[in-house]
């Protein structure tokens, strides 16, 4: 949500198209490659779920402090840094959620499918991605985005519609991710269920 309707944002309400872009985008990228080089070491401490769930409620915060006051750049920069430390650990560790699925899915139903469920992942992340850019490719139409060549100004409408889906997006996005891993309870169950899977190995079972 916020990469595809961050240049809008920079172009129509910063009137900076080009360097303060290029300034948020590589600031929250640089965070969060940073960051996630240093998750292990919460990995280790805290576990999969908790690390991922304070990353998100991290990452809430950094969206309520942009906010707080949505036309003021550096707002928007300390919010790019607060979003990128909380992105990090669910970041890093998300594939290894998948792996977990296919350990449970064969303790679950006797039937070890990795490449299915990685698949799915990475058909969810590709249609997630298509699916955001059209929704608010439709959104900016529907509040009567001008795309003729050479327009620098926009209806208030569509100033209006660009700063809400960068506010309002990402907290959706956000408070959902908190409430899963809130109901996630396959890191307390992982050890038991690694454990009878071994005992079936030994026996010849799936």
């Amino acid at each position: 949500v916020t990469g595809t309707i961050l240049p809008y944002y920079c172009k129509y309400i910063f009137h900076n198209d080009t360097w303060m872009y290029s300034t948020l985008y590589l600031t929250e990228t640089l965070i969060i490659v940073v960051a996630t080089f240093l998750s292990p070491m919460l990995l280790k401490k805290y576990g999969k779920r908790n690390m991922s769930l304070a990353g998100a409620c991290l990452a809430l915060v950094g969206q309520l402090i942009f906010c707080l006051n949505p036309t003021n750049f550096g707002f928007m920069v300390f919010s790019c840094v607060i979003r990128g430390l909380g992105l990090a650990p669910l970041n890093s560790i998300v594939f290894g959620f998948l792996g977990d699925v296919v350990e449970f899915g064969q303790w679950k139903t006797h039937l070890r499918q990795e490449s299915f469920i990685f698949a799915i992942g990475s058909v969810g992340t590709k249609l997630g991605n298509g699916i955001t850019a059209a929704v608010l490719t439709q959104l900016l139409a529907f509040s009567g985005y001008v795309s003729k060549a050479g327009v620098t100004t926009q209806p208030q409408s569509v100033v209006n519609m660009i700063m809400n889906i960068y506010k309002v997006g990402p907290l959706i996005v956000w408070v959902t991710v908190v409430i899963i891993l809130l109901l996630y309870r396959l890191d307390k169950k992982y050890p038991m269920i690694m454990k009878e899977l071994e005992e079936r190995e030994a026996r010849g079972e799936l």
